[in-house]
């Protein structure tokens, strides 16, 4: 069955600020290449600005290539799918059909409802990712983009080491779908989850990864140690003002092919991450894959 999700900007803005630990603004970067974009677009969103010069987190001034795509108010139409985990819980996922010959794994981060000093957030699930997932849809690419247990509309009872099975069950599912190329997008946790899974499991073998504000360790999963096996195109995203930066920075240093990190600095309170750089990011995540499948 296909439908037309609707979701309100703010909401969406709301639901990522709280994942990703806040809100942010400027980014430094060594960049990604400015090769031509791989993937076709069903609306011309995408704007390209000349060339700027902004200094790198691990060196000199180099000349970057800036890519920004608007957001979108309404997602493009999607189909909901039903996903059965090895384990027997069943997943909910919007997935889009594209014209891409690599599909793209997108995974929300997890619901983090204790107070503390990683603070609570509000509920997760792929509607807190949708304006990126959507984005990258409209652009031409396949997109599926599960709910992990416990969360959103799926099944089962939320478990960080398990989210492992579910994404080990989406990634099958886009092979059974014909899929041979799958990139991993993780926001928070899931990148850390799906680095190790990818490390640990000979089954489960993504054509790229970007880590998105995740963690060097998670409940027991530990990417840094993971990124290390990972001979694919890696692109990493922090927040200067919590740990993900320097996890970023870590995690790229490590990596056997890193294609770019993407480092952005805090702004004062009242700012959104998403008005103030949800173009800049998905410009970058597009980029990304473009040159990871170059």
């Amino acid at each position: 069955m296909r439908l037309r999700y609707i979701i309100g900007i703010t909401a969406a803005a709301a639901l990522l600020a709280t994942s990703c630990g806040g809100t942010t603004a400027p980014s430094t970067t060594e960049p990604l290449s400015a090769g031509a974009g791989a993937s076709s677009s069903t609306s011309s969103t995408t704007t390209t600005a000349a060339p700027q010069e902004s200094t790198t987190t691990a060196g000199p001034t180099t000349t970057v290539f800036d890519r920004f795509v608007d957001l979108l108010e309404e997602p493009p139409p999607f189909e909901e799918v039903a996903i059965t985990t090895e384990d027997d819980v069943e997943l909910y996922a919007k997935y889009w059909e594209g014209s891409s010959e690599t599909a793209v794994l997108f995974g929300h981060d997890f619901d983090n409802p204790t107070p503390g000093a990683l603070g609570q957030r509000a509920a997760q699930s792929s509607d807190a990712v949708i304006l990126f997932s959507g984005v990258v849809a409209d652009q031409g690419w396949t997109v599926l983009s599960p709910d992990f247990r416990g969360h959103g509309q799926s099944g089962g009872e939320y478990n960080v080491k398990e989210s492992q099975l579910d994404l080990k069950a989406a990634y099958n599912w886009l092979v059974a779908e014909g899929y041979t190329s799958i990139i991993m997008v993780g926001w928070v946790g899931s990148g850390t989850a799906a680095a190790v899974l990818d490390a640990s499991d000979v089954d489960v073998n993504f054509s790229g990864i970007a880590m998105i504000f995740s963690p060097l360790q998670d409940t027991g999963l530990d990417a840094q140690r993971a990124i290390t096996d990972l001979n694919i195109p890696s692109y990493f995203i922090g927040i200067d003002t919590g740990s993900s930066a320097r996890a970023a920075r870590f995690l790229e240093r490590a990596a056997v092919n890193p294609l770019g990190i993407t480092v952005f600095d805090g702004v004062p309170s009242g700012l959104q991450f998403i008005d103030v750089h949800g173009p800049e990011l998905a410009g970058r995540l597009l980029q990304f894959l473009d040159d990871a499948t170059a």
